[in-house]
């Protein structure tokens, strides 16, 4: 309806991140889900590690299928315990060496608070929406 409504041509593939297309991209886009929930409803449910799991996934197998130029756009929530931020150190280390320019910010440092009440955040300080970009550098003569 989106690519539609703004006039894109769009093919869509269904499939787990990107096993369902080939190829690199110039433009990789991703909002996942990012919480834990029980009922592990896809719109919701982020997986493992506090729901930071599919989005750890979207990243490791997004940078490989970057095109030179090419740029990762991934917002996402993360669980905050003990002031330490899980994804920003796993994403530190998927980048480490890289020489690729990438960015992180929090842009909601409490974006779900109310879920903190849940036994399964009984050890979260609390949960920040975040965004990080990426860019492959373009590769030279």
């Amino acid at each position: 309806a989106n690519s539609a409504f703004n006039g894109v041509d769009a093919e869509l593939a269904e499939g787990d991140v990107l096993t369902a297309v080939t190829g690199s991209f110039d433009l990789i886009i991703s909002n996942p889900p990012y919480m834990v929930d029980p009922a592990q409803r896809a719109y919701r449910h982020g997986g493992g590690d506090l729901g930071r799991a599919l989005s750890a996934r979207i990243a490791a197998q997004a940078l490989p299928r970057l095109s030179p130029g090419g740029q990762l756009l991934l917002y996402t929530g993360i669980a905050i315990s003990d002031g330490h931020d899980a994804f920003l150190s796993e994403m530190e280390s998927l980048l480490a060496g890289t020489g690729w320019e990438w960015s992180y910010s929090e842009i909601d440092p409490d974006v779900f608070g109310e879920e903190l009440s849940q036994q399964t955040y009984r050890d979260v300080d609390r949960i920040a929406a975040v965004g990080l970009t990426v860019r492959r550098p373009k590769e030279t003569c």
